[in-house]
């Protein structure tokens, strides 16, 4: 928070800017892919159908311990991470605001009244309208920038990991905070005219915490660790249980339909179970650089650093094995058939989840992030090249629209088709 109040004060003219240069961020030179040109697309209105011959199936699961009627409750959309949304996206790369908040890695979630919670590379947990940009309020969390992405739980607290090894949970306002943890206080090292955050809970989870955390239907919160450890801790802000999968790291965890917890660690994918985290298998997939997701029929799919994308049977048995042309950090996103992902090859990969086999590939000029999927089978990507990628289905770019930064996190949407992307110099709405 030492340099938000201040960035603050120039977001009014930032936002102003923003809509008035909204025809500019569909650049003459904005990168194109494979598909073809622009121009012949920008009018094309009836995307293709999605794949009929493989249904859809459940690609949200269990989502009893998240927020009734959130909005972007998690990263991914729900507990499977699946990145798949039930609604259309922005039709146009208008910018309908810019906030300069640099948030890096950490990854937008919505409550269901429209606040948007997020952490910054400063170190604070940031509460922002979804309509217009403006801090709600703000909480220090200590131990650096804030990697983690938030989950919204059922009481409509957002559960956030710290650098510090804290698991927090914050919400909005000066309220007496609710007796569920250690050390709950209100927001630290705050300026002047920024609301402060309260933290409701405080839970040590022995290491610090880059994942997502992701919420189980009985309200646990289950959270890795950057010292390799997965940590389970109940809705009262008590340590349930702790396993240590390995590695200088472990993805953010998912969990399945039937309640499995999948996580990468080390050089493996490990399926834990709910109730102590026991081991039920794990599946050997070299350096694990990216987050698994569960698609509709419960497979998983993971990517690696030398490139490769597995996808997984619920047994850890493989299935298939696809080759990107660099390591893949980001999460897959999965609907209709398709698992689409990115890698450090500067291209978005669609791939058909019966056999493994290319569909299509995007180029970009950047390290390409975590895909969002929407409900009209269109693909919002964003890449460290500093753009938003719109896709057809076909792999055919529909729009670009300039981030003005360096994306790594995946995107939120809201229920209007506002798509909302963190980079490294701000958080940005695009559309609707």
């Amino acid at each position: 928070m030492r340099r938000l109040w201040s960035v603050l004060a120039s977001f009014a003219l930032a936002s102003a800017l923003a809509l008035a240069c909204a025809k500019d961020d569909e650049e003459p030179g904005a990168p194109r892919g494979d598909g073809g040109l622009d121009a012949a697309l920008i009018g094309e209105t009836a995307p293709p159908d999605l794949d009929a011959d493989v249904p859809l199936g459940d690609v949200c699961g269990d989502p009893g311990g998240l927020q009734p009627n959130a909005i972007w409750p998690l990263k991914g959309g729900c507990p499977k991470r699946a990145g798949y949304a039930g609604r259309g996206g922005p039709q146009n790369a208008t910018i309908r605001w810019s906030a300069p908040i640099a948030a890096g890695e950490s990854s937008p979630a919505i409550t269901a009244d429209g606040t948007l919670w997020v952490g910054t590379a400063e170190g604070d947990v940031v509460a922002i309208a979804a309509t217009n940009g403006s801090v709600l309020s703000a909480l220090r969390a200590g131990g650096g920038a804030v990697r983690s992405s938030p989950a919204i739980d059922v009481d409509g607290v957002a559960v956030i990991g710290g650098g510090d090894g804290l698991l927090y949970g914050v919400v909005l306002g000066a309220a007496p905070p609710v007796d569920a943890g250690a050390d709950a206080d209100a927001g630290e090292d705050v300026d002047a005219g920024v609301p402060p955050g309260r933290a409701v809970r405080k839970v040590n989870v022995d290491g610090p915490i880059a994942s997502s955390p992701v919420i189980a239907k009985d309200g646990t919160a289950i959270v890795t660790t950057t010292n390799g450890k997965v940590v389970a801790v109940t809705a009262g802000g008590a340590v349930k249980w702790s396993v240590t999968v390995g590695g200088d790291g472990a993805s953010s965890p998912v969990i399945g339909r039937d309640g499995r917890i999948y996580v990468g660690g080390a050089n493996q994918l490990f399926a834990l179970e709910p109730g102590g985290g026991a081991r039920d298998w794990t599946y050997d997939v070299g350096a694990i650089a990216g987050s698994p997701v569960v698609g509709g029929d419960d497979t998983i799919y993971v990517g690696a650093s030398d490139g490769k994308l597995h996808a997984v049977a619920p047994d850890g048995k493989a299935r298939w094995t696809y080759a990107a042309g660099g390591p893949i950090t980001g999460a897959p996103a999965v609907a209709g058939g398709v698992v689409y992902v990115g890698a450090a090859d500067k291209k978005l990969h669609a791939i058909a989840t019966p056999d493994g086999k290319k569909k299509w590939e995007y180029a970009t000029l950047g390290d390409v992030a975590t895909p969002l999927v929407t409900n009209d089978g269109n693909v919002y990507v964003a890449a460290s090249d500093g753009y938003l990628y719109a896709l057809r289905p076909t792999g055919l770019l529909y729009f670009a629209a300039s981030l003005k930064g360096k994306a790594k996190g995946a995107p939120a949407l809201g229920d209007d088709g506002t798509l909302y992307v963190t980079t490294d110099t701000g958080i940005v709405a695009v559309g609707p």
